[in-house]
Formats: structure tokens, C-alpha cells, sequence
């Protein structure tokens, strides 16, 4: 992948003490060694507004918005090639603040459009990666819930021109140990360098 190319970081978590947040500084490492650009979007640092309101609303058919950082937010995906989505997963779903984030800055005319039911859109991005948390098992999330948390963040994301999306999850977060919570944040920078490494089709 080439430096010039852009990656960015989606990150939602409100504690920095979280295993979400060692996640993101180790991303973050990865991609300074190797000198690649990137930009955060922190949802909860930058005090953004998931909730859609009445004067969202008001302009969201005419693919408008009211909120400031939602237009700061769509420059920044216009110009992604690449994104890197962090987020615990809650009742077997993104959380709130994420929601929001796919409900208010994926606009049509700005994003994406839907043609007769099918997206076309307006970014770059070809390619994203999913690094959650969650406090049921790998095995219990991912096959005796039938997928269904990856369907829900897969959509958008496949919906602004991502033609694959890899996930890594870290599962039985709360009983976790430490040497497995090492291991598997020592496991990331292979996850992030084959990302960036590897063809969206591939």
C-alpha cells in the first residue's frame, strides 16, 4: 500500500482504559512504523452526537446536515481509501455512537446512493477492517448468533465501496487473562500490516 494512499481510524470507545483503546494505540504504532499516513475519527473525544433529531431530519432527504461535524466527518471519508473500525460490541451490536455515525454522516449525494437498490458511492474506500471486542466467545458470537453483528456492521461499510471487510475480535473480554490479551494485541500489527498489504479482491 502506498503512504499516499489514506487510512482511517474509526474509533468508539469512552475509556481510555478500555482494551479498545490498547487496540487503537497499537494500530497506531503500526502505521507510524510504517511511516503511513492516517486520520482518527474519535467519536467520543470529539463529544459527537449519535442521535438523529428533528433538524437532522429536516435536510437529511436532501442529503444535507446541520451538525458541523458531520461535514468534517464526510471530508474525511471522501478521502479514505481504507478504514480501520474499533468498537466493544454491546447486546450483539455497535454501539450507540457508531449507529449514529453510519445514521448521520452516510448521506446520499454525499456518500452514498442507493439506484434501484443498489449503493453507489461517492468515496474512495476500497477495503475495511474490524477490530472488536466482545463478552461472548469468537464461537458463540460469530456462529451460534448466525453472523448477525457482522451483517449489521458489514452493510454500510460494503455500501461505500468496501469489497472486503476483515474482522479480528477479542472474545470473553471480561474473563480474559492477561497473557491472552497480550498475545492477541502483539498479533495486531500482522493484522494491520496484511490489511494494508493485501488487494481489496484478494
Amino acid at each position: 500500500m502506498s503512504s499516499k494512499e489514506q487510512v482511517t481510524i474509526i474509533y468508539v470507545h469512552p475509556w481510555d482504559g478500555s482494551f479498545s483503546h490498547a487496540e487503537l494505540e497499537q494500530v497506531k504504532q503500526t502505521l507510524a512504523a510504517r511511516h503511513q499516513d492516517y486520520n482518527l475519527i474519535d467519536l467520543y473525544a470529539d463529544g459527537f452526537d449519535p442521535v438523529m433529531r428533528a433538524n437532522d431530519l429536516s435536510v437529511y432527504g436532501k442529503g444535507d446536515f446541520k451538525d458541523p461535524m458531520v461535514g468534517k466527518y464526510i471530508e474525511t471519508i471522501q478521502k479514505t481509501n481504507k478504514i480501520i473500525l474499533i468498537f466493544p460490541i454491546w447486546w450483539l451490536s455497535m454501539p450507540a455512537m457508531l449507529k449514529g455515525f453510519f445514521d448521520k454522516v452516510f448521506l446520499s449525494n454525499r456518500i452514498i446512493n442507493f439506484v434501484n437498490k443498489k449503493a453507489v458511492t461517492h468515496t474512495s474506500v476500497d477495503n475495511a477492517m474490524v477490530l472488536s471486542t466482545s463478552e461472548l466467545t469468537n464461537d458463540e458470537l460469530f456462529k451460534e448468533y448466525d453472523g448477525s453483528v457482522e451483517r449489521i456492521v458489514n452493510f454500510p461499510l460494503e455500501s461505500i465501496g468496501a469489497k472486503k471487510v476483515t474482522w479480528h475480535n477479542m472474545g470473553d473480554i471480561i474473563v480474559a487473562k492477561r497473557p491472552s490479551l497480550d498475545g492477541y494485541l502483539k498479533q495486531l500489527p500482522s493484522y494491520v500490516n496484511e490489511f494494508l498489504d493485501s488487494e481489496p479482491n484478494a
